[in-house]
């Protein structure tokens, strides 16, 4: 050295070293997907741990975390089951800011994921009006209609008012259900994710698009919107999905998967899931790892547990799966029961259903779903869904002939058997379905058609949700889960 001092080994060390992770660094920056996003994790209801893991996933993809809400926060992550109000006081704002996104936790949860930013359609919170400045609600109105359609790479269905899994609803705990009268839940918690999303109003002729299948620009008359066919879900055939060339190696992986999820583990739930629907999608047999490695969605583990399969026909994984599942997967197929609610029960000692009937608290949703377990675990055959839909419809129209009602989700997408059915209700003249929400319920209580009220609750002061049982007359008859929305008429 020119100055004659040496420099100790263990700096060297350490500056080599610094080095190193710089490169690193500037390495991983060209993966930084998450750049645009600066968000601020909204902690209520999601929980300090799982807060945490969301923040370090948004810094390790390129995001900023703000750690309070400031101009530059482009997205605020909400829990599943946060309202607008709730939100909007946690947060102390008066108006949604511009530019400003309240997203589920969920939509960050897919991102990740699919390591990309997807669209937050079906993830944002409802937003009403009084939140918003006039030129903003013009703009929200605009694209209600949007909310309805999902991108032709999205799974789930629009219009359906919850998944067709389990929902975890928070209630105050009693031992035997009320199933008489109408139980009005404001704010109901769902747990499962993603589960609670927001019925727009609709036009007449998104009606008939949902009716008969057809694109709205085929339609006559001119209430009709250009929508096209194929991203409108609730149109689409089982038919016309695609073959499952490697339903082997998928019904494995959903073992693997269900399991995962049942523990509570959703991010390997989901890594699984989203391998599971990559392979669903490939248009032939997976025939080696390297096939298997090029497949988006599809990483070296996951592609070494295909090959299992497919040189033995087995996965050892399978056989390591905590004798807890199965336990875990019958308690959580209660309604009103998730995954939290299955994993309480087991710590306490609760093996089998009739321990959950003789010494679990139940909410008065837990006590109907495990009073109808059998029944509302078994999917349905459409034609008996159809009748569901046909006795809505008649009670309806005698409070007004002009209603109209359509069946939605597993139906309308002319699956052979669904699991619950969804009818939406609406007048075309706009206001004359205002009033018809209580007096249809009245009408199918009296008539016995409805068994058991699960939730009934107001959305906004234009839409409002019934989650309740029904069963159709007749001996031999199954109960069977039930979502009746009414929704205004939107004029083009």
């Amino acid at each position: 050295m020119a100055s004659g001092c040496q420099i100790p080994i263990t700096q060297i060390r350490h500056e080599a070293h610094s080095c190193f992770a710089e490169s690193i660094s500037l390495w991983l920056s060209l993966a930084a997907w998450l750049e645009p996003i600066t968000a601020y994790v909204l902690q209520a209801g999601i929980g300090q741990a799982r807060a945490e893991i969301f923040r370090k996933q948004i810094v390790q993809n390129g995001g900023i975390v703000c750690s309070q809400l400031s101009p530059d926060v482009t997205h605020v992550i909400v829990d599943e089951g946060m309202d607008c109000d709730r939100a909007f006081r946690l947060l102390k704002l008066a108006k949604l800011p511009q530019g400003l996104q309240l997203v589920k936790a969920s939509w960050l949860s897919s991102c990740i994921a699919a390591q990309q930013i997807l669209k937050t359609t079906g993830y944002s919170l409802f937003i009403p009006e009084k939140y918003l400045d006039v030129s903003d609600a013009s703009k929200q109105q605009s694209q209600l209609l949007d909310e309805m359609m999902v991108q032709p790479q999205m799974e789930s269905a629009v219009l359906t008012l919850k998944d067709e899994s389990q929902a975890e609803v928070s209630s105050t705990p009693c031992s035997a259900a009320n199933s008489s009268g109408q139980q009005e839940v404001k704010g109901t918690t769902l747990d499962n994710e993603g589960t609670e999303g927001e019925e727009p109003a609709v036009t007449l002729g998104e009606l008939e698009a949902l009716r008969s299948g057809k694109d709205p620009n085929t339609l006559p008359g001119d209430s009709s919107v250009a929508l096209p066919t194929s991203k409108w879900v609730c149109a689409h055939s089982s038919a016309s999905k695609k073959i499952n060339h490697n339903q082997s190696i998928t019904e494995k992986l959903e073992q693997v998967a269900k399991a995962y999820s049942v523990q509570g583990d959703k991010w390997r739930a989901l890594g699984y899931s989203k391998a599971i629907n990559a392979l669903k999608s490939y248009h032939k047999p997976i025939t080696s790892y390297q096939e298997a490695c090029k497949i988006p969605g599809i990483g070296k583990q996951m592609a070494e547990k295909i090959v299992e399969i497919l040189e033995s026909g087995h996965l050892r994984k399978l056989d390591h799966i905590s004798e807890s599942v199965s336990v875990l997967e019958v308690f959580s197929n209660i309604w009103g029961a998730g995954v939290k609610t299955a994993q309480m029960w087991y710590q306490q000692g609760f093996r089998t259903l009739d321990d959950i009937r003789t010494k679990a608290s139940l909410t008065s949703q837990q006590a109907i779903g495990l009073k109808h377990y059998e029944d509302l675990l078994e999917r349905m055959p459409r034609e008996e869904a159809a009748q569901i839909e046909q006795t809505v419809r008649e009670a309806a129209q005698l409070i007004n002939p002009g209603l109209v009602c359509v069946a939605c989700g597993s139906f309308r997408r002319e699956k052979s058997t669904c699991g619950d059915v969804d009818v939406l209700v609406t007048h075309p003249d706009g206001h004359s379905h205002q009033g018809v929400f209580s007096k249809l319920l009245d009408s199918l209580r009296k008539s016995g058609f409805l068994t058991d009220d699960l939730v009934s609750q107001e959305d906004n002061g234009s839409q409002k949700k019934y989650l309740g049982v029904c069963r159709l007359p007749g001996p031999g008859r199954r109960h069977r889960r039930l979502d009746i929305i009414v929704v205004p008429y939107r004029g083009e």
